[in-house]
């Protein structure tokens, strides 16, 4: 069976109430409502997940693995409720992941606040991939979860924009980061994963847009091998801002369904 569909959430610390408190703005509470909306949009009705998010290597995360919060002042542990990840054939064979990287821990983080959690499968990537090794990535998960016999699966994906939108950044401003975070927000709402593809590693690096390659695995996944006629989708984005100098973008990408 194909991918039912694919979420995107960012992977700031901040999302923890131990580090980011209730905000008199509000803009963290409507962040974290609307990670919470995609990762239950995305697991209603999947019996796998598969979690990809940037790390130092091109890894798989193995049964047991465990993140932790504390370098960013919360003495908070998680452990992401992860299966042997499947081998993904025509591919490099991944390191093993014992521990997680931050985007995997915001995951295992997110994942604990669901009142039932799928089967799991994790892989980090990182962050120097080009994009057709990225889609390619993404086409081989395709081909598994596609395999005869094999149940529901999603695609959540941990994907940061640019940290250069304002004095806030970690990065200096840049004035063409808003404009390439608005283009990966339009790309997901209209389900243009051509545009994902297409995003540019030199630009993207420039930018301190650290979600390109995350975002390049899920745009090769739900576009498959090329082989097949694509699955309709539907794009939806549930937030888009930059509230302290970094552009999040939470967004669902979901599988038509059929008549």
């Amino acid at each position: 069976m194909p991918l039912l569909g694919g979420a995107v959430v960012p992977h700031p610390p901040l999302l923890l109430p131990e580090l980011g408190g209730e905000r008199p703005d509000q803009a963290l509470n409507e962040l974290r409502a609307a990670c919470r909306q995609a990762v239950e949009a995305v697991t209603a009705d999947a019996e796998l997940l598969v979690v990809v998010g940037d790390g130092p290597v091109w890894g798989a995360v193995v049964p047991g693995a465990d993140g932790s919060f504390t370098p960013w002042g919360a003495r908070v542990r998680v452990e992401l409720p992860a299966t042997a990840a499947p081998e993904l054939p025509g591919l490099p064979e991944p390191a093993s992941v014992t521990h997680l990287p931050l985007s995997l821990t915001v995951a295992a983080w997110l994942l604990a606040g669901l009142p039932e959690v799928p089967r799991v499968a994790a892989y980090s990537v990182p962050g120097v991939m080009p994009p057709g090794a990225a889609a390619g990535v993404g086409h081989a998960l395709a081909d598994v979860v596609d395999s005869p016999g094999e149940r529901p699966a999603a695609l959540l994906v941990l994907a940061d924009g640019s940290a250069r939108r304002g004095q806030r950044s970690p990065g200096t401003f840049h004035p063409a980061a808003e404009e390439a975070d608005a283009g990966v927000a339009r790309a997901l709402a209209t389900a243009d994963l051509d545009a994902l593809l297409k995003l540019d590693p030199a630009t993207c690096a420039e930018l301190w847009l650290g979600g390109r390659v995350p975002l390049q695995v899920l745009a090769g996944a739900m576009t498959g091998t090329g082989t097949d006629v694509p699955t309709p989708l539907t794009g939806r984005v549930l937030y888009e801002a930059a509230p302290f100098g970094v552009g999040y973008v939470v967004a669902t990408c979901l599988a038509q369904a059929g008549p």
